[in-house]
């Protein structure tokens, strides 16, 4: 199998990725995972191998607390963060720095208002997405305040987009970033009660379309672009299928059916078809396990209530009324399939799982056990894009399952190969044409999970742990590990790569790494 280097190919990659040619020259990294959320780099300069907080730091920036990835454009970086997130007067702060000396060149601190926060999970922020940038301008989201773009030189606002304040029942936190494409900004937010996917003009900010993705469960999966012969689609996967859109109508024009419930990985496109890695617990796994904890099969109001922080205050009563069509009997309790009937769209169940369950089994307990056993079911496929409606079997080019825990990351696909990584360290390579593991799966050297997004720059794959590790491989079927690196704090953000460096944003710092001493320092 041979070795597939971007930089050679750059051209090429980029036309069938669907990146403007001008946007190669400035080696850009313009959105979460970089160009079409590929996780892949253009470039040719060299990457530095070697690195810390304190080793081949070219310049530094101290930002708060955040998980939304850095983006690079014009050059400038663009980063997010959250002053005092527990407590005082709290504030959305958005940066904007020189990629070269790190010079900060302006930041807005947006106010986060006197409505208490939403509780969030632990790992998440409430700077959690990341922003989205051109030479012109940088689009930013934020739960609380929606869609908004500024002037990339200045920082001073160019529109507003106000959007619903998604709600998560399991108080999971808002995760979604808004992507670029051409002359339209798109913005997928799939949460328990408002799920909606937005095509947004950039230049003005006026909606060009909403899709009401009502069918959706919460998820994390991010727009991408299909290149196919029949034209440029919008991919986006959701709750139980990967869903193609027109881009100027919004219409669906076809559905693949998923093996999961709760998406968490972002699809890769290239030459017409689509890579989805997903591993999910599902909707009625989840609620057992938060609002069920003794086991009885059966959820109430009051065991949700009780379930979270905030004892039900926070729920909406659009979540209520989903409740209530899941409860047949009107017995105030859900069990067995009223869970999915409660909180999956009837048009989209996607309860083949507990249907599975309950043929293999009649009675609650075996019940449970298959159900348990049955959610962890991950899978890796490929569909060919352009299709016309259900297009599960005619354009699925090929499909894995495993059992897994719930870890996988998105795919990073390399020329004829795709490489898979979970949380562990556990990875596998697959050629992309019909799915053959090139290798057993093995081990690369990095321990726990993983939430950052894998990504290739300079021949170079880089593989982010929560515990602050980097690991620097060689592609290849082994990918052999070439370095492990430690930046001393939490990494859940993607890094950034252009212009022969690493942006790597930590929990509290943003860091530039290149293969020369430190310039400067920037803090906030």
């Amino acid at each position: 199998m041979r070795s597939f280097d971007v930089g050679r190919r750059g051209i090429l990659v980029a036309v069938l990725l669907g990146i403007p040619l001008a946007r190669i020259a400035a080696e850009d990294w313009p959105q979460f995972r970089g160009p079409n959320c590929t996780g892949v780099s253009l470039s040719k300069k060299a990457l530095p191998i070697i690195f810390s907080r304190t080793k081949n730091v070219r310049w530094s920036a101290l930002l708060g607390d955040g998980i939304g990835s850095p983006v690079v454009a014009a050059g400038r970086v663009f980063s997010t963060g959250m002053a005092n997130p527990k407590g005082g007067e709290q504030k959305l702060v958005v940066y904007a720095f020189d990629a070269q000396t790190g010079k900060k060149l302006w930041q807005r601190d947006i106010p986060a208002g006197v409505k208490p926060l939403p509780a969030i999970h632990e790992v998440n922020s409430y700077a959690s997405a990341s922003p989205a940038a051109d030479a012109e301008r940088v689009y930013v989201y934020f739960s609380r305040t929606g869609l908004t773009a500024f002037d990339a030189k200045t920082g001073a606002q160019a529109w507003h987009m106000p959007l619903p304040e998604p709600f998560f029942i399991f108080d999971w936190g808002a995760g979604m970033s808004p992507v670029l494409y051409q002359d339209t900004l798109f913005f997928c937010q799939d949460d328990d009660v408002f799920p909606a996917l937005y095509a947004v003009n950039k230049k003005t900010g006026k909606l060009l379309w909403k899709d009401d993705r009502s069918d959706m469960a919460a998820g994390y999966s991010h727009p991408v672009i299909c290149q196919t012969p029949k034209g440029p689609e919008l991919v986006v996967a959701g709750t139980g299928k990967v869903l193609g859109y027109n881009l100027i109508t919004g219409k669906r024009m076809w559905a693949a059916e998923l093996d999961c419930r709760n998406i968490k990985t972002t699809p890769v496109s290239h030459d017409g078809v689509v890579y989805v890695s997903v591993s999910s617990t599902g909707i009625s796994y989840q609620w057992r396990a938060t609002a069920d904890p003794k086991g009885t099969g059966k959820i109430t109001r009051e065991s949700i209530k009780a379930s979270r922080k905030d004892k039900g205050a926070g729920i909406p009563e659009a979540f209520w009324k989903k409740f209530e069509r899941g409860d047949l009997n009107k017995d105030g309790v859900l069990e067995g399939e009223e869970i999915d009937r409660a909180f999956l769209d009837p048009s989209n169940q996607g309860g083949i799982l507990d249907r599975e369950s309950l043929r293999r089994a009649g009675n609650q307990a075996d019940w449970r056990k298959w159900d348990a056993a049955l959610q962890t079911d991950s899978s890796f496929q490929a569909v060919k894009g352009g299709g016309k409606g259900d297009v599960t079997k005619t354009h699925l080019l090929w499909k894995h399952k495993s059992k897994a825990p719930d870890g996988l990351v998105s795919p990073l696909l390399l020329g004829d190969r795709l490489v898979l990584i979970k949380s562990g360290g556990f990875a596998n390579v697959f050629s992309a044409n019909k799915g053959l593991r090139l290798a057993d799966q093995h081990r690369i050297g990095i321990a726990g999970a993983l939430l950052a997004q894998p990504v290739y720059g300079d021949g170079k794959i880089y593989v982010t742990g929560k515990n602050g590790q980097i690991v620097v491989l060689a592609p290849g079927p082994e990918l052999k590990v070439l370095t492990t690196n430690d930046m001393g704090e939490d990494c859940i953000a993607t890094p950034a790569i252009a212009d022969g460096r690493l942006y790597i944003r930590t929990r509290t710092n943003l860091f530039c790494i290149g293969d020369a001493p430190r310039q400067s320092q920037s803090e906030r």
